[in-house]
C-alpha cells in the first residue's frame, strides 16, 4: 500500500474559506462574478473554479451550482408543456435551437430579470460527500459512484471544505 492511499479528506480538501460558496438567496450574477474571479490554490498550484457550493442560512449545505446550472437559468424559455388532450399529443419534440434566433439578443432586461433569480432555485443536489477522515479509496468511491468530479468533505455534520477528482488523482500519481 502506498503512502498516497492512507491520506484521507483532510490532507486532500481545499477548505471552505478557500472555495468559492455562496447563501441560496444570492443570485446568478453574483456566483457568475464568483466563478470568475475565484481561484483556487491548493499545494502550490492554482485553478479556476467550475462549481460554487450553496448554503443555507444556517450554513448548512443545501448544493452546488456548477456553470451550466448558470446557463440553463438564463436559456431563452419555450413553452414546454404538452396539451394533454389533444389526440396527436403522444411525445414531446425536441426543441429546435434555431428557435433561438427569433428572441432578441438586446433584451437586456429579460436577460438582468433571470440574472437577478436566487441561486438556491437552480442548485442541485451534491449527492457526493465523505466525511474529514474518510479516506482516499472512500473519495474516489463516492465521486465515481456519484459521477461528480467534487465531494464535500463534512465535519460533525457541517461542511468543512471539497475534495476535488484533480486533487484525488494527484495525490494517487505523487511518490
Amino acid at each position: 500500500m502506498t503512502d498516497a492511499t492512507l491520506k484521507t479528506a483532510r490532507e486532500l480538501l481545499v477548505p471552505l474559506n478557500d472555495y468559492p460558496h455562496a447563501r441560496e438567496s444570492q443570485t446568478l450574477a453574483e456566483a457568475v462574478a464568483m466563478l470568475e474571479t475565484r481561484q483556487i490554490q491548493f499545494d502550490g498550484r492554482i485553478s479556476m473554479p467550475r462549481v460554487l457550493l450553496v448554503l443555507g442560512e444556517d450554513n448548512q449545505l443545501l448544493g452546488s451550482l456548477r456553470r451550466r446550472d448558470i446557463l440553463r437559468g438564463i436559456e431563452p424559455e419555450f413553452h414546454e408543456e404538452l396539451d394533454t388532450t389533444h389526440p396527436e399529443a403522444h411525445f414531446k419534440a425536441e426543441i429546435d435551437p434555431n428557435l433561438t434566433e427569433l428572441i432578441p439578443a438586446d433584451d437586456a432586461e429579460s436577460l438582468a430579470q433571470k440574472l437577478s433569480r436566487p441561486i438556491g432555485e437552480l442548485a442541485i443536489e451534491m449527492r457526493a460527500r465523505v466525511d474529514i477522515n474518510d479516506s482516499l479509496m472512500k473519495i474516489v468511491r463516492e465521486l465515481v459512484g456519484n459521477d461528480t468530479h467534487i465531494a464535500a468533505v463534512l465535519e460533525d455534520g457541517h461542511v468543512v471544505g471539497v475534495v476535488r477528482s484533480l486533487d484525488v488523482l494527484r495525490a494517487v500519481c505523487s511518490p
